[in-house]
């Protein structure tokens, strides 16, 4: 793993830690993607419709899909998190594993199968270039065809990046945010300028829609959806 995940890794813990967990609300936009996009992509998929949560943290998102009828399945780096989804969501302990992708042994799809849908929000913009790249040709490869990935990422319209616009990003593609996240930890953060720059980060997906939301509370926050499908391995001959 690259030293800068390494170091996101560890400062997440630290997120974990001193955060309490219960949120009882899905990430922001997700509701409104799955119902105007995800949904409409999945019809004629057999049911239940199984869908892994990445980076599931308390749960939120995972009990919307649950209470939707999906069969699933969630991964997060911290154990604190996924204890809180199986101690006080009420999952089972065989579909949600604390594990770190990119150091686990077995691959996704040899622990829990294939899935319909892939939910990797609020947390693919500190990963590396490299690790990105190799944590979505992951979920490729664990994707039944015809299977649906969502994902999300800031723009500098955001409270807290964009004051640090003019900063360089780093070697790995991150701009290092002294106050960021939850536990407000430097992190380095992947911050994207528009739509052409999602498309380009989520290449290995047949793009279905690049939807563009903006939550306007203390100060407004704007964040880039994308919404695809497994690539169609095209046969020769």
């Amino acid at each position: 793993m690259e030293e800068g995940t390494k170091k996101n890794s560890r400062a997440w813990s630290e997120i974990y830690r001193t955060t309490a967990f219960g949120n009882a609300y899905p990430t922001d936009g997700l509701v409104s993607i799955y119902h105007h996009f995800i949904k409409k992509e999945l019809k004629g998929a057999g049911h239940p419709l199984k869908v892994l949560d990445f980076a599931c943290s308390h749960g939120a998102n995972a009990k919307f899909f649950a209470n939707l009828g999906f069969d699933v399945y969630g991964i997060d780096i911290s154990k604190e998190a996924i204890d809180f989804c199986i101690q006080e969501q009420g999952f089972g302990p065989e579909q949600f594993v604390a594990c770190d992708i990119l150091n686990e042994e077995r691959p996704v799809k040899e622990m829990f199968g294939t899935f319909d849908l892939i939910i990797a929000s609020e947390c693919l913009y500190y990963f590396a270039e490299k690790d990105l790249q190799r944590l979505l040709q992951e979920f490729q490869d664990c994707m039944k065809d015809g299977a649906v990935f969502y994902g999300n990422m800031h723009t500098w319209n955001h409270q807290l990046y964009r004051n640090y616009r003019q900063t360089n990003r780093n070697e790995e593609g991150l701009t290092e945010i002294p106050e960021s996240g939850t536990a407000g930890l430097p992190l380095g953060v992947r911050i994207v300028e528009n739509k052409e720059e999602m498309r380009k980060l989520f290449g290995v997906f047949q793009e279905k829609a690049i939807v563009r939301s903006v939550l306007e509370l203390e100060s407004e926050n704007e964040t880039l959806h994308f919404i695809g499908k497994k690539t169609e391995i095209l046969q020769e001959g």
